[in-house]
C-alpha cells in the first residue's frame, strides 16, 4: 500500500434509488458550453513560440487571466483567450509560470501584456487563416466590449 486513502465511488442514495423506480427521477444533460472550446486550438496555439520570450518548443496554450473576461477561481477562460507561453525547462521557470504564479507583475503590467498578447495571437492566426469564426465571436463578445470600457 502507498499511504494513499481510496475511497470506494458510492451509489446513488436511498431517495435517488427510490427515485429511479418510480421514474421521478431528474436527468441532467450537460448544456451546451457557454464558451468557445477546442482541443484543435489549443494545439495549434501550443505550436507557436512563446508570445513573451520567442521561445520555440516549449509552448503551451495558456488562458488569460483577466476576471473582466471570465477568468474565475476554478473557470478557465475561453479558448479565443489562448496565448502561447512557454512551460518551465531545466533553465528558467517559463513565462507561462510567470503569467499564472509568480506574482512579478503588477495587476496594471499584466493587464496590458495580456492584451497586447491576445491581440497578436488573434492578428497572426488570422493571417495564417487559423482562426475560427466561433473564436471570433467570443473574442468580440468579450474582448472588444472590455477594451470599450477601458478606454472610456
Amino acid at each position: 500500500m502507498n499511504g494513499s486513502f481510496r475511497r470506494e465511488k458510492k451509489g446513488p442514495g436511498l431517495a435517488q434509488r427510490v427515485a429511479l423506480i418510480v421514474g421521478t427521477a431528474p436527468t441532467h444533460l450537460r448544456g451546451k458550453e457557454s464558451v468557445y472550446r477546442s482541443e484543435q486550438q489549443r494545439r495549434r496555439i501550443a505550436m507557436l513560440p512563446c508570445i513573451n520570450c520567442g521561445i520555440h518548443g516549449l509552448s503551451q496554450a495558456a488562458h488569460l487571466n483577466l476576471s473582466a473576461l471570465g477568468k474565475g477561481m476554478g473557470l478557465k477562460s475561453s479558448d479565443a483567450l489562448l496565448v502561447p507561453l512557454c512551460k518551465a525547462d531545466y533553465n528558467n521557470k517559463g513565462c507561462h509560470h510567470m503569467l499564472d504564479q509568480s506574482g512579478a507583475m503588477t495587476k496594471a503590467h499584466s493587464r496590458r501584456v495580456q492584451l497586447r498578447w491576445i491581440r497578436e495571437t488573434r492578428d497572426l492566426l488570422i493571417k495564417r487563416d487559423q482562426w475560427p469564426d466561433a473564436a471570433e465571436a467570443d473574442y468580440q463578445a468579450l474582448v472588444t466590449p472590455y477594451l470599450e470600457r477601458m478606454s472610456t
